[in-house]
């Protein structure tokens, strides 16, 4: 059995049996990956944590035959996304560029970093969410290796959908937003 300890954030979480969690993580030197975490919906479970979306943390995964989470240190949780939804929908459209765009065991270093660094930017920097969003989405879009020629939410939107195929929900729902706070 081997054990892999990375730094990774956690991209989604989905339920899978009575206890059990199945998360995908982005990891810092392993790319994307696919993580069964046994246990870990019980109420005495102590890597609760380490299931959540936006769970910045060194894991400790054993791989036999899949990953299986053993361990978690957690780095950051960037709690304080969750108290301003701009933000939140910000952050939500981060993870799921990255799920979605990646494949599988697909390694990008500039990727994950740029995807900490725009984390980490609306956690504690960001006066301006969609600002710092907007900016960052071009940066991940380059580390995927596309040059999107974008001057709006709705741009990158189209270009994700025309171009590859892929629906980012959490973009459309930001553009939603947009456009109700328009009519106010």
């Amino acid at each position: 059995m081997e054990l892999l300890v990375d730094e990774g954030i956690c991209l989604r979480s989905t339920d899978y049996k009575e206890n059990d969690k199945i998360i995908t993580l982005y990891l810092a030197e392993h790319g994307k990956v696919g993580v069964c975490a046994k246990g870990c919906k019980s109420a005495k479970s102590k890597l609760k944590y380490a299931v959540t979306p936006l769970c910045f943390g060194k894991y400790y995964l054993a791989n036999k035959n899949r990953y299986v989470l053993t361990g978690c240190d957690c780095i950051d949780n960037f709690f304080n996304l969750a108290t301003d939804p701009l933000k939140y929908y910000c952050a939500s459209v981060v993870l799921e560029v990255v799920d979605k765009m990646t494949l599988e065991g697909e390694y990008n270093h500039r990727l994950f970093v740029a995807m900490l660094e725009c984390l980490n930017e609306l956690c504690y920097k960001a006066e301006y969410p969609k600002v710092c969003l907007f900016e960052y989405l071009k940066e991940m879009t380059s580390a995927l290796g596309y040059e999107v020629k974008a001057i709006t939410f709705r741009d990158y939107y189209n270009y994700f959908l025309h171009t590859h195929g892929v629906k980012i929900n959490s973009l459309l729902q930001l553009i939603k937003l947009d456009t109700v706070n328009a009519d106010i």
